[in-house]
């Protein structure tokens, strides 16, 4: 049975473009040039499979008339055609757009394969979103935290991952950039295709182009056989390009004319090769600070940064901490042959009040340390490496961004209390006295800040631990 597919738009060579492949293809098309008659239409008992819009066409107009469309046709696919900024195209999808495609369209066959997609997409899910959002991410790399940033960006990947368009993935080291781009691939229509990375950082342009756009036999020294790049071998599939701002100024030359004609040569080559490979790029530097300064291509960051998304870093999800570790813990176990080896509490708690500069990847590094060297099933805070016990900094790095007045007065309270008990070795009265201050309100502060005498006094390792009830 062919579906029903609703084009409102009005350029006229679209609309022909249409008329010709649409029927060919398995779909039953019907267009308009006004908005007030593709409502009406939608409006009528007819049950329509997709819904196309012209963004040129009603631009003005456009967030209103998705909200229209899903209020009318709840189930309606909604692809959008054309050019929009990352904040029109996100404020589109969280209206209700279900694709988007940029013009110029070179090949209406592929809209069609997109729509068809996104119509099988949702013939599959269930009842409720959330169990979507769950079935969904059984087939993508898991990100694992339960913390409001880690959900809204959960939220975000999966809205976006189906639409086609450029993804630019913000984030410091050790965030999980790649983790993202990965789920962006899984969820997205080109899953069962190629997912090829690149760390653009510290590798020569020569070797950079080889990789991702080929090179002839004999273009250069060493070039004994014709190699395929990138984007010939994921064509249709994703390339993730991982440390973007660490490019040379002759190289975003280079890719900012693939991203636009999607067209390339290999090196030493003179054909020309086309590929629809989806570009997610990602970095820990300020684009945009670089291109004030002359150290990144402007159009290559608005080319890039059709849409963007930032990994927060562990600091700003701490409620996750013990969860990853958890989720660390289980993984390695499995892989050094050690099941059932746990963290104790007090363990736990020392890790989770750590600023993790190095993000996740610091913490997987330290988890996997601890189960692959452990000889106990329970791994106390005596197990630790010497960096994990002293005094723990909160401080962002530099151009990260800065606390608020408030936050920055709570953390130094939290630390200067901190590092007052392990100076005084747990010892509450000893430590209110080198303080200056009522035990009392010590005692208070500690509470308020959930911080466990108790456990630094363990992280000590005393041989004659100081016994005092809190």
């Amino acid at each position: 049975m062919k579906k029903s597919l609703l084009i409102i738009a009005r350029d006229s060579q679209l609309l022909s473009l249409f008329d010709q492949a649409a029927p060919l293809n398995g779909f039953e098309l019907h267009s308009t040039r006004e908005i007030e008659q593709g409502l009406r239409l939608l409006s009528d008992a007819f049950a329509w499979d997709a819904v196309l819009l012209d963004v040129d066409s009603l631009r003005e107009e456009l967030a209103k008339t998705i909200i229209e469309i899903k209020g009318l046709a709840e189930n309606t696919l909604i692809v959008l055609l054309g050019a929009l900024s990352a904040e029109e195209l996100v404020e589109c999808v969280k209206q209700g757009a279900d694709g988007f495609i940029e013009k110029p369209i070179q090949k209406v066959e592929q809209v069609l394969r997109h729509v068809e997609h996104l119509f099988n997409q949702l013939q599959r899910r269930p009842s409720t979103m959330q169990r979507d959002t769950e079935l969904a991410t059984i087939e993508a790399p898991l990100l694992v935290g339960q913390s409001e940033p880690i959900q809204d960006l959960k939220s975000l990947v999966h809205k976006v991952a189906p639409l086609d368009a450029t993804v630019l993935i913000l984030g410091e080291t050790g965030t999980g950039k790649e983790v993202i781009a990965r789920m962006i691939h899984a969820l997205g229509p080109n899953k069962h295709n190629n997912f090829l990375a690149v760390h653009c950082g510290g590798i020569p342009d020569t070797l950079l182009e080889s990789t991702l756009f080929g090179h002839e036999k004999g273009s250069f020294t060493g070039a004994y056989r014709t190699h395929k790049g990138y984007f010939e071998i994921a064509d249709r599939g994703t390339i993730f390009l991982d440390e973007i701002g660490d490019t040379t100024p002759s190289f975003q030359v280079k890719l900012l004319r693939v991203l636009q004609d999607r067209r390339f040569r290999r090196i030493g080559g003179t054909e020309l090769l086309s590929s629809s490979a989806r570009i997610i790029a990602a970095t820990n530097r300020d684009l945009r600070k670089m291109v004030q300064e002359g150290q990144f291509r402007e159009d290559l960051y608005f080319r890039l940064n059709v849409i963007t998304l930032r990994v927060p870093p562990l600091r700003e999800r701490a409620d996750d901490i013990a969860l990853l570790i958890r989720h660390f813990v289980s993984t390695y176990s499995k892989k050094h042959n050690h099941l059932g080896v746990y963290l104790k509490p007090e363990t736990i708690e020392i890790l989770s009040r750590q600023s993790w500069r190095g993000n996740v990847r610091e913490l997987e590094n330290v988890i996997e340390r601890l189960v692959a060297l452990s000889d106990s099933d329970w791994i106390g805070p005596g197990e630790l490496p010497e960096d994990y016990l002293g005094p723990t900094n909160d401080t962002p790095p530099l151009g990260m961004g800065f606390h608020s007045y408030a936050e920055a007065k709570n953390l130094f309270e939290k630390e200067y209390i901190t590092q007052l008990l392990l100076q005084a070795r747990g010892n509450i009265s000893q430590a209110a006295k080198m303080a200056q201050m009522p035990r009392q309100n010590l005692h208070l502060k500690i509470k308020k800040h959930k911080i466990r005498p108790e456990t630094i006094r363990s992280s000590r390792t005393l041989s004659e631990p100081v016994e005092e009830k809190v």
